[in-house]
């Protein structure tokens, strides 16, 4: 084990993010979705133009604000500049904070419901940031969540308002409503049959752009995509949760028959594909964490068609997470052997998938 995991706050948190245990149809191409709300108090310079000392004392600001909250027990008050980097990476890989929030340097912190459903960001870009990540296409639902702490935080605290802006936010694209929201996306079917380039210009047209695996600026591995509303500044948040709806209702019925035109017109490939990725995992000796994002993208592919049994889309989400580079350094007994990393990757999947077959 890593020498601060004994006694790291992070472990009055869930391992894996309740989110990512949902292993129904409806989770099989909208992996989740999530909506964030942006708040900036009033009166207080934005986090980026404060000092040292001002930030410290919005922290604690905060701090007791959440402890009023009626599900405050419920949670975990984390100040980054206490934490690890290996803990700082560990929530970074939860979906719990940003990378931007990661990289500042000034005092800022997260409240982390237990089960990591549900984050406040304190002093990100804005002062708080309210994020909730709920299963499947559910963006009612994720907004709705947002709903009570958000009226427990409006209640005692005075956020910054405009008459005809709306909420103001550090970005000005952000202004009015000041809500975001994506959608995490399996696409292999798209993929393969070369359709993303054709909803990368659908969304664009309806207001959406899209994301690597970690979000903004990052890399696009395993086939998973987030799509992210493009800040439009508007008042009304129902209409930005139903244009994601909508738009991922879309995605849903591109992907399948997407997924119907590679059953017939190639089913060869398609087969292989789907074997041959059952096959490394069941006889891997070492393990990049980009190519095992791959080989899950076509076994989460081939549970979803009907090609493999024995496993669960919920088994292969937990294998996600735990084979991350921050768990493996997090739970590692043998950093003095090269390659660790890769090895026990391979190790953890050999046990697993050893039990599953191709019945293509």
């Amino acid at each position: 084990m890593h020498p601060t995991a004994a006694n790291s706050p992070l472990n009055l948190l869930s391992e894996y993010p309740a989110w990512s245990k949902a292993g129904g149809d409806e989770s099989a191409v909208i992996l989740s979705t999530r909506v964030r709300i942006a708040r900036n108090l009033a009166g207080e310079h934005f986090p980026y133009r404060m000092n040292q000392e001002d930030r410290i004392r919005v922290m604690r600001g905060m701090a007791r604000v959440i402890s009023t909250l009626n599900d405050s027990d419920q949670g975990v008050f984390l100040s980054l500049a206490a934490l690890a980097l290996v803990e700082i990476s560990l929530l970074i890989e939860r979906r719990t904070i940003s990378p931007q929030l990661a990289r500042d340097e000034k005092p800022r912190g997260v409240f982390a419901w237990r089960n990591l459903d549900r984050t406040m960001l304190i002093c990100e870009e804005d002062h708080v940031r309210l994020t909730d990540i709920v299963p499947g296409l559910a963006p009612q639902k994720a907004y709705g969540n947002l709903q009570p702490v958000l009226a427990e935080l409006s209640s005692q605290l005075q956020f910054s308002t405009h008459e005809s802006l709306g909420f103001l936010t550090a970005c000005p694209a952000n202004l009015g409503a000041a809500v975001r929201t994506s959608l995490f996306c399996h696409l292999p079917g798209l993929t393969l049959t070369g359709g993303m380039e054709s909803l990368v210009s659908h969304a664009a047209d309806a207001g959406f752009t899209l994301r690597g695996f970690w979000g903004e600026g990052s890399d696009f591995l395993g086939n998973t995509f987030q799509l992210t509303d493009v800040p439009s500044l508007s008042h009304q948040p129902s209409e930005m949760l139903t244009r994601i709806e909508s738009l991922g209702q879309e995605v849903i019925e591109r992907e399948a028959l997407a997924r119907i035109a590679l059953q017939t017109e190639r089913p060869a490939l398609l087969r292989d594909k789907i074997a041959r990725a059952l096959a490394i995992l069941q006889a891997c000796r070492a393990l990049s964490g980009a190519e095992t994002l791959s080989l899950f993208s076509a076994i989460r592919l081939g549970l979803d068609i009907g090609f493999i049994e024995g496993l669960s889309r919920e088994t292969i989400s937990m294998l996600t997470f735990e084979l991350g580079k921050a768990h493996l350094v997090w739970t590692a007994t043998d950093e003095g052997i090269p390659d660790h990393r890769r090895i026990r990757r391979a190790d953890r999947c050999r046990e697993v998938f050893g039990k599953a077959r191709f019945v293509g």
